[in-house]
């Protein structure tokens, strides 16, 4: 099996669930995690913006900023990006918010098996991801091609991820 190469941001400010997603996604046969931290809403934009995230896992709660929040403004930044949320303070309104906010997944602390369902959560999100960004480009060819001479250029794609 080859290995795929996925740089992940991850925000959260308590270093034991750092710790324990990193020990996770190492875990994960078939991909090489490259993992940068964010404790804060601010740190995480401005590591997002430098380009290249493949996967964000977003904490809900932060002591500094609102994982909400931030996952708005990431959305705004790239409506692809696969995006996991997790949640110590789990309730259905959170997760129906969440996903109705981008989320591709949430999954709840508390019950989070680190093992199995973590790892099927990440590479559902991470072939998702794959699957819009080939569709976006094969839509993107098509009306290129069919658009009729003098109208203006489809918008521009998504910025690019390494998982394709």
């Amino acid at each position: 099996m080859t290995t795929s190469a996925i740089r992940v941001l991850h925000i959260d400010d308590d270093r034991i669930q750092q710790a324990l997603i990193a020990r996770s996604l190492k875990k994960l046969e078939g991909y090489e995690f490259s993992i940068q931290t964010a404790t804060s809403e601010d740190d995480a934009l401005l590591l997002f913006v430098q380009g290249g995230i493949d996967l964000v896992i977003l904490d809900y709660h932060l002591s500094k900023g609102d994982g909400l929040s931030c996952l708005r403004r990431l959305r705004k930044m790239d409506p692809i990006v696969p995006i996991v949320a997790v949640s110590g303070v789990a309730t259905a309104d959170i997760a129906t918010q969440l996903i109705e906010e981008g989320a591709d997944d949430y999954l709840c602390k508390q019950v989070l098996n680190f093992g199995q369902i973590f790892g099927q959560c990440v590479r559902n999100s991470l072939t998702r991801a794959k699957s819009y960004r080939r569709r976006f480009a094969a839509a993107l060819a098509t009306s290129s091609s069919t658009a009729p001479c003098g109208q203006s250029s489809p918008p521009a794609s998504p910025r690019s991820s390494n998982v394709i």
